[in-house]
């Protein structure tokens, strides 16, 4: 994924960790298991694709529900984010799970007063058999300056760049053409 090396550490590993869960890096490259998991725990969450295509909040860390000033678990992660940027992160979301692999947002996360924070945010596929929804893990990783926030919740993100993950190739596929004329 192009500029992944200017990734907080944190998004890094879990980037890492989720390449390894779909089979991406090599058995030798996986991160121990637990590795950094005590610094990212409380900033993770959960979210499912509902049939209406709204991306609903299963599970939400302590950590975010401080930022956020609420537990949204139930409510749509989409609300969070302008109607302009809804549909990108609707077809983020889905390009990582049908790739397989995480993807990288970075955003600002804006208080009602206009007081914003950098973050990254990591989506990556999990595949919890019987596999019926589109499950995802995300970690909401600030990029520092959340004193800059002075307590006030975070109320909106609005999507800064995309980092998808590579696309999968579907075999090998070849162009043929064919400049014969008919007739000729």
């Amino acid at each position: 994924m192009i500029g992944e090396e200017t990734f907080h550490p944190d998004t890094r590993a879990l980037l890492a960790y989720g390449r390894a869960l779909a089979g991406a890096t090599d058995p030798g490259s996986r991160p121990a298991p637990g590795a950094g998991a005590d610094r990212l725990v409380e900033r993770l969450f959960v979210m499912d694709r509902q049939p209406s295509g709204a991306l609903r909040l299963r599970t939400f860390g302590v950590e975010l529900v401080n930022l956020f000033g609420d537990d949204p678990r139930g409510q749509d992660f989409l609300q969070f984010w302008p109607a302009p940027d809804q549909a990108l992160v609707s077809a983020f979301v889905s390009t990582v799970c049908q790739a397989g692999q995480p993807g990288v947002l970075r955003a600002n996360a804006e208080t009602e007063s206009g007081k914003r924070l950098g973050a990254e945010i990591l989506i990556t596929p999990l595949r919890v058999p019987p596999v019926t929804v589109e499950r995802t893990l995300g970690l909401f990783q600030p990029l520092g300056g959340e004193t800059l926030l002075a307590g006030e919740p975070i109320c909106r993100i609005t999507l800064g760049t995309m980092h998808p993950p590579a696309t999968r190739r579907a075999g090998n596929l070849r162009l043929v053409v064919n400049n014969a004329r008919r007739g000729s």
